[in-house]
């Protein structure tokens, strides 16, 4: 359609009084323009044209549904009833700071569900989404390591564990030092004074630090001047904090800015965070985006694979896909490619893309993560050990969400806080296992139902035989599903940032060229979160609206209610 929309403007003449066309419109009416992904920075790429008066877009997706890493399984006919048997694969809860939205770096989340929300109220009333308290932390969770219980043997809980404890109570060599834990969020506090005065300003003070990994941050930058004489090596003491805070190997895997904005996100403490959730699944935030394309008369292809990219003429892209046995291609004046970067590893690419994107897409890394979710017959956890039969434990209470910490194969233990209402001895879903990095890779070769045994038996150990007797079995009641083997999502969960990658690939990757944009968590500075996904989606649209001229549709939309607290991030090293 650009060819056509430059032929329209050589007959069009500034002094040709008679010709009244609108330039603008002319793009706004003829642009083309091909979403690859239907995942979050997707669909709030469409949601952001249709906002700026794009009318023609297609997107393809590769599986049969919206969301992308935005993922519910449910274990019920009707995803809308009250049951609530649920499970989040992906993207759980999303964290906003009450009553300063300007501080919220998440803000743009809440957002984009109250537009939604509006849009819906009126034609599409079973699409409005309620938020809900996520819970992030109960006292009362397990705490687990080395096999150690308190003097009497019971399981220690997190209020004795965060409460005082001596690490060799918890199972450490008594050369660890107490309060061993406050070194890494010592280490943190600088920077997360500075993210809260100013983002973009805390950005810029920690990519000075980029090219370290958190280990070697630790270990020649922060080094604490003032320790124990007699304390354990500084490695065993590192290693130690790496084992409670993100699990063996994190450290010196990845980047420290990556696992600092990380806990960043989790929450400053000097801001009063609350964590939300979607009643009834997170996935009724991708699919509220539907009613909105179908109005729109947006082209939605599901199990719409793309393999290829390549240029064409006047600065357009043409686009390959299969869907089943077929192949199709088209052409397009422009394509956003939101597409995980283990799909795109195995596409066809255009020559013309620079040695550095291409490296870019190459070399960025996905954490593999896996999540195990057991159906009981009850929420049994929710009752005292005394009454369940259950092994004691330091308070002997219930938990009520939160998570329990472990060095059991199963690590997290996630406790769910979306059925409070309900009956304790309704049927429940519990995230038994949630792993990430070498323990996912741990549970690999397994098949589903020897991982659900896996998992039953370090359930047991922490809560007791009733587990069992509790437990409804069967793939039919619950789930193991592991990112890095989704076809859809290859490579992993979400985007880890080795040391120097953040400050050397993310300008490279957020870089558009020959008309291919690049969206996604990955191409954002809040990458591992969703709204790193909806921030890129900005960006993109942004790119778009500038390079076709519709600079005033660009502001009217930055000046939008929706856009209020959006953050614009896109100093890196290669971007422009």
């Amino acid at each position: 359609m650009r060819a056509l929309i430059h032929m329209i403007e050589k007959c069009i003449h500034a002094h040709d009084s008679f010709i009244l066309v609108n330039k603008t419109n002319i793009y706004q009416y003829l642009l083309e323009i091909c979403i690859v992904g239907a995942g979050i920075s997707g669909l709030f790429s469409a949601l952001l044209l249709k906002e700026a008066g794009i009318k023609d877009v297609t997107i393809l997706e590769s599986s049969d549904r919206v969301g992308g890493r935005v993922y519910t399984t449910y274990f019920t006919d009707d995803p809308n009833d009250d049951k609530r048997l649920y499970g989040e694969l992906g993207a759980n809860r999303f964290p906003i700071v009450v009553g300063h939205p300007e501080l919220s770096q998440q803000q743009l989340v809440y957002d984009t569900i109250t537009y939604l929300n509006e849009y819906n109220k009126v034609d599409n009333p079973d699409s409005v989404m309620t938020l809900i308290p996520f819970t992030t932390f109960d006292k009362n969770a397990l705490y687990y390591f080395n096999g150690k219980k308190d003097a009497n043997g019971s399981i220690i809980t997190k209020s004795v564990a965060f409460g005082g404890a001596k690490p060799v109570d918890l199972g450490y060599p008594d050369t660890i030092p107490e309060k061993f834990l406050e070194m890494w969020d010592d280490a943190l506090a600088p920077f997360f004074n500075l993210l809260d005065k100013n983002f973009t300003n805390g950005i810029e003070a920690l990519k000075h630090y980029d090219k370290y990994s958190a280990y070697t941050y630790l270990k020649e930058i922060y080094f604490p001047s003032k320790l124990p004489q007699s304390m354990a090596p500084y490695d065993e003491v590192m290693k130690a904090i790496e084992m409670n805070v993100l699990g063996t190997g994190i450290f010196t895997s990845y980047g420290f800015v990556d696992l600092a904005l990380n806990e960043y996100a989790f929450g400053s403490p000097t801001l009063n965070i609350s964590w939300k959730t979607i009643d009834k699944g997170m996935q009724r935030f991708p699919n509220a985006f539907l009613p909105l394309i179908e109005k729109e008369k947006f082209n939605l292809n599901y199990n719409s694979e793309v393999y290829k990219l390549e240029a064409g003429a006047n600065e357009t892209v043409k686009v390959f896909w299969k869907s089943g046995s077929k192949t199709y291609s088209d052409v397009f004046d422009r394509v956003i490619v939101t597409a995980p970067l283990g799909n795109i590893y195995h596409w066809d690419l255009p020559k013309a893309f620079t040695y550095t994107k291409k490296r870019a897409l190459r070399e960025l890394t996905c954490l593999n993560a896996a999540r195990v979710f057991l159906q009981f017959k009850s929420r049994f956890w929710e009752d005292s050990p005394l009454v369940t039969g259950a092994p004691n434990t330091t308070t002997n209470l219930g938990i009520f969400g939160g998570a329990s910490s472990t060095d059991l194969p199963i690590r997290f233990v996630v406790y769910p806080s979306h059925y409070k209402g309900l009956p304790k001895n309704s049927p429940a879903l519990l995230l038994a296992s949630y792993v990430w990095d070498s323990s996912a890779l741990k549970f690999d070769p397994y098949t589903p139902d020897e991982y659900f045994d896996l998992a039953l038996k370090d359930i047991v150990t922490l809560h007791g035989d009733i587990a069992k007797t509790e437990w409804f079995s069967g793939s039919d009641n619950n789930i193991a599903f592991n990112w890095a083997k989704y076809k859809h999502s290859i490579g992993g969960a979400f985007t880890m940032f080795t040391a120097g990658q953040i400050d050397d690939l993310l300008g490279a990757l957020m870089r558009p060229e020959i008309s291919v944009h690049f969206a996604g968590e990955h191409t954002d500075i809040q990458f591992g979160w969703m709204v790193g996904a909806l921030n890129s989606g900005v960006r993109v649209v942004k790119e778009i609206l500038e390079a076709n001229g519709l600079n005033n549709q660009w502001a009217k939309l930055k000046d939008s209610a929706l856009l209020k607290y959006w953050i614009e991030q896109h100093d890196f090293k290669g971007y422009h």
